[in-house]
């Protein structure tokens, strides 16, 4: 599967995606499973980056891979994570039990090296056709109808490559975001850790990632199995032009660790400078920024490359269906209403947590201790806590400030939250056919009979399913065990993203339902098919009645 690098008679204009990191490599992989053209570019072709920060994959972020294959192979080789674990001075505050999320095929997170995760998803990459051209953006020429990038190959040639779209996922000092003079804003003051990878010697646990704080500044330590482990701790400053020895490493661990250990020769080490920056903007007409182009923040929590992957599956099902004609070309603006909120929200729980870790007064430190108790006893730490390391309480309702986009004190669904329903470009995701599963290009729609499936359910699901247009697949989820208490027991339809975000919650009656599909952004046609309406699935072994088709009719308001 190849595609042209340049337009051609009826040919299309290919997306440029600069920047071959996890972020810039999802999405590239996620438009060509899509049937887009796409050119990526990385400074450095050659290989995946050695000795790179990110290290921890939470389970929305192998939620997202699996749709294009990647979340196996990072399972299979990276180590799993079943816990996060606080400690004060020595003593435990609480946990975070990652094995208790129920309603993903992962209630794990996986501990492995960054170069190793790139190294996975360029092998996906390539069996969808794609792959990385050697280039650094030297120009980028929005002032006509289709952007235009100066790319500068290691000859020092440059070529002119007009795309219909470019996205910048080229990392915190992103050349298209200060092509397309977009600011990165933000306040408070940045906070140094040193970081880095090598064997501790000890009895460390192998399956929890392990917050210590003490009075002189915090330690973590996440495990990647086989004896070798990532270690950051903050520190006041840094002098040395070299990445910090052992030696330093040694001296917190054995400072703030309530498990001693010894640590080895490191493979690696470096500076990491935790800052609180979001972009003014992730869209700029025909610009879009992704990743750590687009926010950086503190590397509490490990949110950063999961946080970029969301926002490179989020972009890309909307451009591939602006693209292909799907859906109106109005949905990219969601982009930037649905990740800027959400970026700024995990800039501030990860800025919380940095700040709980450097607390030096005594009755700081006592409030912040007495509260993570109080909450690991009450179970809030694990209710809350475990949502939003797994990255599962990201939301996309309609919000105006971050505090309009905080989870609910009830399980009950709302328009922008997850649905625990997964889709694969190829193969089904390994464990997911516990939940239903949804098109991963397209709008589906979901029925739900609530607590009865009687005759007038039957004739609504019938009058829904004829209805349906085309290309909106229509499934009936009534049967499936563990929704009433996220659905309720009315009867309802659930218009559902690609991403699996819930786009309307809705009467299960046309009318209703074709308001919900063109508010949604979908693009309707005209063709007609005639069949039987959609059966219920079958929750027991996953299967679907796949051979129902719609009459389908176009919808007009």
């Amino acid at each position: 599967m190849t595609f042209p690098q340049r337009e051609g008679p009826g040919e299309r204009r290919p997306v440029l995606v600069v920047g071959a990191g996890p972020v810039g490599l999802v999405l590239a992989t996620e438009l060509l499973a899509q049937g887009v053209p796409v050119r990526l570019i990385d400074h450095s072709a050659a290989g995946p980056v050695q000795h790179s920060r990110a290290s921890v994959v939470w389970p929305r972020s192998l939620e997202l891979l699996g749709r294009i294959g990647a979340s196996e192979p990072l399972i299979e080789l990276g180590n799993r994570l079943d816990e996060v674990q606080y400690y004060s001075e020595k003593r435990h505050l609480g946990s975070i039990e990652m094995s208790r999320l129920a309603d993903t095929p992962y209630p794990f997170g996986v501990v492995v090296p960054q170069d190793t995760t790139e190294e996975v998803i360029r092998t996906r990459l390539a069996v969808h056709g794609g792959e990385i051209e050697f280039g650094s953006l030297s120009g980028l020429d929005t002032s006509g109808p289709r952007p235009v990038a100066d790319v500068t190959r290691a000859d020092g040639s440059t070529e002119r490559i007009e795309a219909d779209w470019v996205i910048g996922a080229d990392g915190a000092h992103s050349a298209v975001r200060r092509l397309a003079g977009i600011e990165l804003l933000g306040t408070g003051n940045d906070v140094l850790f040193a970081i880095g990878d090598g064997p501790v010697a000890g009895d460390m646990d192998q399956h929890a990632l392990v917050y210590c704080y003490s009075r002189s500044g915090a330690l973590g330590i996440a495990p990647f199995g086989g004896g070798m482990y990532r270690l950051a701790i903050s520190v006041p400053d840094w002098q040395g032009e070299q990445g910090p020895p052992p030696e330093l490493f040694q001296r917190f661990l054995d400072e703030r660790s309530p498990r001693p250990g010894i640590v080895g020769e490191l493979d690696w080490s470096t500076i990491f400078r935790a800052r609180r920056r979001v972009a003014e903007t992730m869209r700029a007409g025909r610009v879009f920024l992704a990743g750590d182009a687009a926010h950086v923040f503190s590397a509490a929590g490990a949110q950063g490359m999961n946080t970029g992957i969301q926002d490179a599956v989020n972009l890309a099902w909307k451009l591939a269906g602006v693209v292909k004609g799907a859906f109106e070309p109005g949905i990219l603006d969601t982009y930037d209403s649905d990740r800027h909120l959400a970026a700024e929200r995990i800039v501030l729980t990860t800025a919380k947590q940095t700040s709980w870790g450097l607390f030096k007064r005594r009755h700081e430190l006592a409030l912040r201790d007495a509260t993570v108790r109080l909450a690991h006893r009450t179970g809030v730490l694990q209710r809350f806590g475990a949502p939003l390391m797994a990255q599962h309480d990201v939301s996309y309702r309609p919000a105006e400030s971050l505090r309009d986009t905080l989870p609910g004190l009830t399980r009950r669904l709302r328009v922008g939250d997850r649905l625990p329903v997964f889709t694969a470009y190829g193969a089904p995701q390994p464990g997911a056919e516990r939940w239903p599963s949804i098109d991963p290009a397209r709008l589906t729609l979901l029925l739900w009979a609530g607590e009865r499936q009687d005759a007038a359910w039957v004739a609504a699901r019938e009058a829904v399913t004829e209805a349906a247009p085309d290309g909106v697949p229509v499934r009936d989820i009534s049967v499936w065990p563990g929704f009433t208490p996220l659905l309720g027991t009315a009867p309802k339809a659930v218009l559902v993203r690609p991403d699996g975000h819930i786009a309307a919650l809705t009467a299960p009656e046309p009318a209703a339902i074709r308001t919900a599909l063109r508010r949604a952004g979908n693009s309707f046609r005209t063709a007609r098919r005639t069949s039987t309406p959609a059966a219920p699935d079958d929750p027991t072994t996953g299967a679907t009645d796949t051979t129902a088709a719609h009459k389908i009719e176009e919808l007009v308001s």
